[in-house]
């Protein structure tokens, strides 16, 4: 218990009083002791100098003295508030979090309360409790920057990308921080043009941001402008040398065009400033093992693995642990390396993300709307709402040798292949503008809506590729097999190409993959998930091809690494085209193309090989492991497909 107030301390509420009246904590700090340490000082003198020295950057001398008036006044909820807004700026937002939960539910729903609560949770990564409490103070204060742009950043973390995307765009007068942010996710939502924008305004304010140049190279990226993605890295390595971040995008972009001796000397530039950056550590072991030094990358990663117990950082050295034991045959412990890499991965990925029962559900929808006798209208088959041929999907399943056959197909100077964009996701997304949910909604779409959603998807399209005059447009996204019923729909004239590869090297492929998360991914962290969604997908694909007679052509990935031109010609007869030389070269075309999207990338920008043909055999061999099971369970779409009775070989190995 404090002493009594005496004489002396008379004398220094006196000074307090007068320090507080003229706004000068600096002349009253000798006697902080005294003012805490005798019984008879007021909360209140307490509190308001405590926030004179907050408001004056002590936050150590404010935090001392308020919690001294909180002690004399316990219940008073001003004093307990400002600690928590005190604490969350010393950044001890757990501190703070703990001081408002002791309040009533009454004050914890007013919005400045909540701003604090919502803030402190968002800072320490608790993003699905700080949403409510940010969206009650935001509405409040609705041009709050900082509201939204916490706002924005839970949103995104949780995968709620087009909500984040809205809250950053509604800060008025964006920095730096929310123009990058921004620009990220309009790049995952295949927004590039605009996230080009909002860069360059950016520049235009603040023309020597490094960040914002280290953007805008991943942006013209994805916009497929490779001489000014490197001008933009480049500049932002000018500007901030020191910076590993930047070197590392240079790198990344000579590592996806091939060219691994720029890559290889730039990443390791930047792991020199930075060398615990996972992602930096990740292209390292990535490069290494495409320039055929397995054992070089399991060194490595088995190094790093020793300093890392994080899941999100050890996942991606994981992955690339175990395709490195992969290329040595040690079968068994790449087998263990990709589980571990898979569990980290789930564990280190917010539970809300990634569901793959939300996608089984839909693709029982779409059956259950085939099995009742719907089917897509007729009206305006042949022709596109703008007079233009539909374009033709090439489809399959992740790892099934789409990327081998869109390099391929591209290389034609009469095709114009779109690699891996969202086009028929978007105009699904489009659906809840007409009220309606997907799948379920299909059949209720007016013609209007349909015309609406054909000329979105053209438009959107138009904005990733200007074709040459009778050039064919090829739609490149695997998993679009599941929404043939859609496209039928939209596109009453399309056409498929279908890309097979044995539906055991398929799923062990998908299994040994580091895919970013979501709905469809996560089915894949598993070889049975994984499994299970292949015979869902192509039980699917036949029911749609014999209700709908979907015009296509197969293409199986073996016949393309056994006879390219032979296993292709098919497809071209099919689309109406002729083999050119030009085709064979692929790989070099792949070489010329600013950005390939998919893990496939290292493997088309080399010739074709033949050593991941039947890998899945060497995993069945595995006691304990699931890929037998797993070939049982594929029994029926391996029969269907071809691959029943393919005789073993010792082809195996790295996907590369």
């Amino acid at each position: 218990m404090p002493p009594p107030l005496g004489p002396n301390a008379r004398a220094v509420l006196q000074r307090a009083e007068r320090a507080i009246s003229t706004r000068d904590p600096q002349s009253v700090r000798a006697d902080h002791r005294d003012l805490i340490g005798v019984k008879g000082t007021p909360a209140p003198l307490l509190y308001r100098l405590g926030i004179l020295e907050a408001e004056a950057g002590r936050a150590d001398l404010a935090t001392s003295l308020i919690e001294a008036a909180r002690v004399r006044a316990p219940g008073d909820l001003n004093i307990v508030v400002n600690l928590a807004q005190i604490s969350l700026a010393t950044d001890d937002a757990a501190r703070a979090i703990a001081l408002l939960a002791e309040l009533p539910a009454e004050i914890r729903r007013n919005p400045a309360v909540a701003r604090i609560d919502g803030i402190a949770r968002a800072s320490i990564g608790d993003h699905e409790a700080a949403i409510p409490r940010l969206e009650t103070a935001q509405r409040a204060a609705p041009g709050d920057p900082v509201l939204l742009n916490n706002l924005g950043v839970c949103l995104r973390a949780l995968g709620r990308t087009r909500e984040a995307a809205a809250a950053f765009e509604r800060i008025r007068a964006p920095g730096v921080e929310v123009r990058v942010n921004l620009s990220g996710l309009l790049l995952q939502l295949d927004q590039a043009e605009r996230a080009r924008d909002i860069l360059a305004d950016g520049l235009k304010e603040a023309p020597d941001s490094a960040a914002l140049h280290r953007q805008m190279a991943l942006v013209a990226r994805a916009l497929l402008q490779p001489a000014l993605a490197v001008r933009a890295a480049r500049t932002a390595i000018l500007l901030e040398p020191d910076v590993a971040a930047h070197a590392g995008v240079v790198a990344d972009l000579a590592e996806n065009r091939a060219d691994l001796a720029r890559a290889g000397s730039w990443v390791d530039r930047a792991l020199l400033i930075d060398p615990r950056t996972t992602f930096l550590r990740q292209l390292r072991l990535r490069i290494t093992r495409r320039l055929r030094n397995p054992e070089g990358t399991v060194v490595h990663a088995e190094r790093w693995l020793s300093e890392e117990t994080e899941p999100a950082r050890r996942h991606p050295l994981l992955f690339e642990l175990g395709q490195a034991l992969d290329a040595l045959k040690r079968t068994g412990e790449a087998y263990d390396s990709f589980v571990a890499a898979n569990v980290a991965q789930r564990e280190a990925t917010p539970a809300l993300i990634g569901n793959p029962d939300r996608v089984l559900k839909q693709i029982q929808g779409l059956d259950g709307l085939l099995n009742r006798g719907w089917r897509p209208k007729p009206e305006g088959a042949g022709q596109s709402s703008r007079g233009r041929d539909a374009p033709v999907f090439l489809v399959g399943f992740p790892r099934s040798g789409t990327t081998l056959l869109d390099q391929v197909l591209d290389a034609h100077p009469k095709v114009a292949v779109i690699e891996e964009r969202p086009l028929i996701p978007e105009i699904i997304a489009r659906l809840a503008e007409f009220g309606k949910h997907y799948p379920e909604g299909l059949e209720h779409l007016s013609t209007s809506e349909v015309a609406s959603l054909r000329d979105h998807y053209l438009s959107a399209r138009d904005r990733l590729i200007e074709p040459m005059p009778g050039q064919i447009v090829i739609d490149k996204m695997p998993l679009n097999i599941a929404h043939v019923v859609l496209i039928k729909l939209v596109f009453p004239e399309a056409r498929f190409i279908l890309s097979l590869r044995d539906p055991c090297d398929v799923v062990l492929s998908c299994f040994m993959q580091a895919f970013q998360l979501n709905n469809w991914m996560a089915a894949l962290l598993s070889l049975e998930g994984a499994a299970e969604l292949y015979s869902q997908v192509f039980r699917h694909w036949e029911l749609a091809c014999e209700a709908l007679h979907l015009p296509h052509v197969r293409i199986r990935y073996e016949d393309m690494v056994a006879d390219l031109e032979a296993a292709v010609t098919p497809v071209l007869m099919f689309l109406g085209l002729d083999w050119r030389p030009d085709m064979a070269r692929f790989h070099e075309h792949a070489r010329t193309r600013s950005r390939l999207a998919t893990p496939s990338a290292g493997q088309v920008t080399r010739p074709i090989y033949t050593d991941a043909l039947a890998r899945w055999r060497r995993y069945a061999e595995i006691e304990g492991a699931p890929m037998a099971v797993v070939a049982d369970r594929l029994v029926e779409e391996r029969r269907r497909y071809g691959y029943l009775e393919v005789p073993d070989t010792s082809l195996n190995g790295s996907d590369g």
